[in-house]
Parts: structure tokens; C-alpha cells; sequence
């Protein structure tokens, strides 16, 4: 069937394909495996929703995709992530009330809470508003992300504004399902949020492209006009227009925005520089002030440039990445949205409750063990390495459930962080951590069995006060 984005209706036909398509069994065999962990308490489903977006958002268009295929299908992201999190709550699939979560939360999204209330999810009784909602949200939908493009000098708004839109419907999605309706005053929550974040993002993306060249009055006046794409009501709209005219100094910027929007901010100005290849000394000096200004966690610095470098790549399987003066392995984002020592935490909550267990595993692997090794001493795995990597964490959580964390994509960027977090030596004495394969024979004096790895200021394993 041919959607034609200029009809009123032609998110209802995208929404009538994608449930006529959807298969739960299916679905729920694609699940992310660490999403579905963490439904631990039935209705929270905040957690999982940041994976899910997440991954969303490091799927590439198919190569050579013609504008139209690129947005629907951007859309249609938009819907699996809906869909997905109904599945996650156990909710059974009935056509009739996922139609009429998918309007009330994409209406909620695009700002109208009045469409998306007015549907009544939880019990739908009328068609029209379910059909009002979808129009609306439409109709918003094609005014602020058709075409899918950005101006060649202008800002590069289009990465952090799907973001913050893929997040609204899953906090309206996650609010829906804890609570079995949809609250007003969430809504309300999930709209001030969105709206200072994306008038942050305006700011802080209109100062990464002022410090890498002074631009013309012509452009600034272009830059202004994006504006008006992100959906600001008229008082936001305005000072956020003034933000992009004159924005703040980096370390300015990040000391005022709130803290858990500088995650964010952080990744989108990493994101932009790849993308725009800024690798003059103006723009690194910017984020390098948002980076300081921001006080966060090195451990969480760490977690955002991973984001953005997978997100940047397209991949699901996110490289290990190298960032400053020699090699300071990244650990991948579960929650990138709010990134924050959590994910250490995480990672060492696993490992500490199944220790024997993934001893175990890594004894009898074997190989395993040597590339754990191998990373953690700061040498990158070549493709073969981390093909193989990928299937040994797979077969690990097989065994060990828990332990799903290091074989979803981009679990094999953790591999140093686990390397690190181990309290006792279970790798080969080839691959030492400070000096790489054979600086144990060299100095005599490898790590033995029983010791403690010894710590490591970049990795945050120490904790931090940061908030999520």
C-alpha cells in the first residue's frame, strides 16, 4: 500500500500497516534481551524504554533511501517503540487498544495532551478520537520532520530532536502502562521537559558552529528559522531564538541547563562534530568547556561519547572507540538519556551476584578470557576478534542469564569494564593491563591469582554523586 504523506490520514494507513504486520511472537524473539531484563517491576517500564530509543536511534537508513521510505520509516520507529513496550508490560495484543495507545501517545508527543486525553487508551469507546489524535499527530509529524534533511549551514537539529521525541512517547508510554491510564499532570511533566530540552539543544548546537566559524548574518537568520521546526510555543520559541542569535559560552551553558539534560547536550555536540567533521581547535574547545562546565562524572563522559560514536557509525554493534591521549576504552550507555554511574553500578551489581558463575564460563572458554584481557590492556580487537567475542558472550548468557548485559549489541564495549571489575585475576599473564601482551614476562612481576586489579580513575568504578 502507497502512503501518501499529504493526505490528512496518512498516519492512520502507516498505523493500520504496522499492526496488520505485527507478529508478538516475533517481536518478542527480537526483544533486546537486556530491555527485558529489567522489567523487574510490573509497569516500569522506564528503563526499557531508553534501550529501546536507544537502539532506534543507531539504525541508519537503508543506504541510497528515498526521502519519503527514510521518514516513514522513522515513524515507524516511532510505533515499534509503542508496540514494544505493551509487549514488555504483558498487555495482550488487541488491535483496537494498540490503535489507540499509538494515537494518544504520538498526539501527546507532538504537544497535544488535549487529542491524547481525550482518546481514553485505557478503554477506548471512541473511534473519531482516536482518528483526531492520528491527524494531528500527523500533521505535526510531516511539518517537523519532512523532508528528513538539514541545512547545509544550518544547525544539526534533526539527530537530537528525534531523540527527544522517541523519549516523550516512551515517558508517555511508561506513564500509561504504571499507571493504567494516562495522567494529565505527566503529560504536563513530559512536555516542559521536552521543550527546555529542545531549546537548550537549539543553544548549544547554534555555540558549537559559532566556535568553529563565525557565520554570516545570512546563516544566523537560517539557523533562527529552524526555530520554528521544533514545536516551542511562542514565549519558548523566543528565547530560544535569541539563544541561537547569541548563544552562551560552553561551560556557561552546561553550568545553567539542568543536570539531567547535560548528558544530552554533551552527546548531540559529540554527534555534531562527527557529522559535520568540526575538527578545528574552536569546536573542540567548546565542548571541551560544555565537558568541564557540565561536572560530570569522567565515567559518565565516557558512556555519552560511546552513544555518539554508535549512533554517528549506524551500527548496533557499537566499535570501541578511542578518545584523547592514549587509549581510554568506553563503556556502552544503557541509559544514555540520563547516563550516569548507574551503568558501573549495573555492571557490578551482575558480576558480583554471579561471579562463580562467570568465572566459570571464562575459565572454560578460554579465548574469551584472552580477549577480555586483550581490551582491557587497551588494544583494539580486530573483526574477527569481536565476531568472536560476540558469539562467546552469547553463549555466556545462554548459561548465565543475568549476564544478557554483555552479549546485547554493543555489550562487548564492556569487556574492559568487566576486565576491571573481576576482583581477582581470572585472564592470561600475556596480556597485561598496563603494558600489553608480554609486560608481565617483561617486569617479572604479572598479577596473580587472588590479587585485585588495581584501580582505575577513568573507569568510575568509584562511584560518583551524579544524578540520573
Amino acid at each position: 500500500m502507497t502512503i501518501h504523506i499529504d493526505d490528512r490520514d496518512w498516519l492512520q494507513a502507516l498505523v493500520e500497516e504496522e499492526l496488520a504486520a505485527y507478529d508478538p511472537a516475533a517481536a518478542r524473539a527480537h526483544l533486546p534481551p537486556e530491555a527485558v531484563a529489567t522489567v523487574a517491576v510490573p509497569g516500569d517500564l522506564a528503563h526499557a524504554a531508553r534501550i529501546l530509543v536507544a537502539r532506534s536511534l543507531r539504525r541508519p537508513p537503508e543506504p541510497g533511501a528515498r526521502p519519503l521510505a527514510v521518514f516513514l520509516d522513522e515513524v515507524r520507529r516511532l510505533a515499534g517503540i509503542v508496540l514494544d513496550l505493551a509487549l514488555l508490560h504483558g498487555a495482550p495484543f488487541v488491535p483496537g487498544r494498540r490503535r489507540a495507545e499509538l494515537a494518544a501517545f504520538l498526539a501527546a508527543a507532538v504537544g497535544r495532551d488535549d487529542l491524547a486525553l481525550a482518546v481514553h487508551p485505557e478503554d477506548p469507546a471512541d473511534p473519531a478520537a482516536t482518528l483526531r489524535a492520528l491527524r494531528a499527530a500527523g500533521r505535526m509529524l510531516r511539518i517537523r520532520f519532512y523532508p528528513p534533511a538539514e541545512p547545509a549551514h544550518g544547525l544539526p537539529l534533526r539527530p537530537g530532536a528525534l531523540s527527544i521525541l522517541r523519549r516523550r512517547v516512551g515517558r508517555a508510554a511508561n506513564s500509561f502502562h504504571r499507571e493504567g491510564k494516562l495522567p494529565p499532570e505527566a503529560l504536563m511533566r513530559h512536555a516542559a521537559h521536552a521543550l527546555r530540552e529542545s531549546a537548550l539543544l537549539a543553544e548549544t548546537l547554534a555555540g558549537l558552529l559559532r566556535a568553529a566559524a563565525a557565520p554570516s548574518a545570512r546563516t544566523v537568520r537560517l539557523r533562527v528559522r529552524q526555530v520554528s521546526h521544533l514545536g516551542l510555543p511562542r514565549a519558548e520559541a523566543r528565547a530560544a531564538r535569541r539563544g541561537v542569535t547569541s548563544p552562551r559560552q560552553g561551560d556557561v551553558l552546561a553550568a545553567t541547563a539542568p543536570a539531567q539534560m547535560r548528558p544530552f547536550l554533551l552527546e548531540q555536540l559529540r554527534l555534531a562534530q562527527l557529522r559535520r567533521r568540526l575538527t578545528g581547535e574552536g569546536a573542540s574547545a567548546y565542548v571541551d568547556a560544555f565537558t568541564r562546565g557540565s561536572g560530570l562524572d569522567a565515567a559518565v563522559v565516557r558512556v555519552v561519547l560511546v552513544e555518539a560514536g554508535a549512533q554517528f557509525e549506524g551500527a548496533e554493534d557499537a566499535p570501541i572507540l578511542t578518545e584523547g591521549e592514549g587509549r581510554q576504552w568506553q563503556v556502552v550507555a544503557e541509559e544514555w538519556e540520563a547516563a550516569t554511574d548507574q551503568v558501573v553500578e549495573k555492571v557490578s551489581t551482575v558480576v558480583a551476584e554471579n561471579l562463580e558463575a562467570l568465572v566459570t564460563e571464562i575459565r572454560e572458554t578460554g579465548e574469551l578470557g584472552q580477549l577480555v584481557a586483550k581490551a582491557a590492556a587497551g588494544h583494539v580487537l580486530d573483526d574477527e576478534e569481536r565476531r568472536k567475542v560476540k558469539v562467546q558472550l552469547a553463549d555466556l548468557a545462554k548459561a548465565v542469564p543475568a549476564l544478557a548485559l554483555f552479549a546485547a549489541p554493543g555489550g562487548a564495549i564492556l569487556l574492559p569494564l568487566l576486565a576491571k571489575l573481576l576482583p581477582f585475576s581470572i585472564l592470561p599473564s600475556a596480556w597485561d593491563r598496563n603494558g600489553g601482551k608480554g609486560a608481565a614476562e617483561r617486569s617479572g612481576s604479572g598479577s596473580q591469582p587472588g590479587s585485585a586489579p588495581g584501580p582505575d580513575p577513568g573507569s568510575g568504578s568509584g562511584g560518583s554523586s551524579a544524578s540520573g
